[in-house]
Formats: structure tokens, sequence, C-alpha cells
């Protein structure tokens, strides 16, 4: 599982800055919403595409309010940004 959570971080962290936002579910499931003015869909593997302009804030913040809703992540990024494993202990504190 580690393993695969590098990759996926690995991935994330290749994408170009154009792509949004992006973020991993601990329990994967299929989501749609609107947040803070960015469209999340998520497929059943736990995949979610953030789309839209979104709302000008701090990458924690965005990814506590993204949790908040969605449950617990292993990986969150934003235009090129990605959080790290500390930082996403943190944020992953808004899903309790």
């Amino acid at each position: 599982m580690l393993l695969t959570s590098f990759a996926i971080a690995a991935a994330l962290l290749a994408q170009p800055a154009a792509a949004g936002a992006a973020a991993t579910l601990v329990e994967p499931r299929e989501a749609r919403m609107n947040l803070d003015g960015r469209n999340w869909s998520c497929d059943t593997a736990g995949q979610c595409v953030g789309r839209g302009g979104g709302a000008s804030q701090p990458l924690m913040r965005e990814c506590r309010r993204f949790v908040a809703r969605f449950g617990a992540v292993s990986a969150f990024s934003r235009d090129g940004m990605a959080l790290t494993e500390a930082e996403l202990v943190q944020c992953n504190a808004a899903a309790a």
C-alpha cells in the first residue's frame, strides 16, 4: 500500500500546473460535489479530480475542507504543489 501511495504521489507531482487539483481517498468511493468553486469527481477507485478555478485559499485549507466532506486522503495536490506526509496527517484531522 505504501508503494502504491508513492506511485500515486509521483503521478500527481508529474501533472502539469494547469491540471487543477487531485486527491486520493483512503476509503475509495464514487462521489461528485462542487466545493469552493471547484467541481470534484471521484471514481470508484478513490481517484479524485478537481476542475475549475476554485476559491483562492492555501493548499492546506482546501485539503481540510475537502477531507471534511469526502473523507481522509492519502494524497492531495493542486497546481503542481502536493502536501507532504506530515501535512496529510494534519489535513486528515478534519475528517474526525
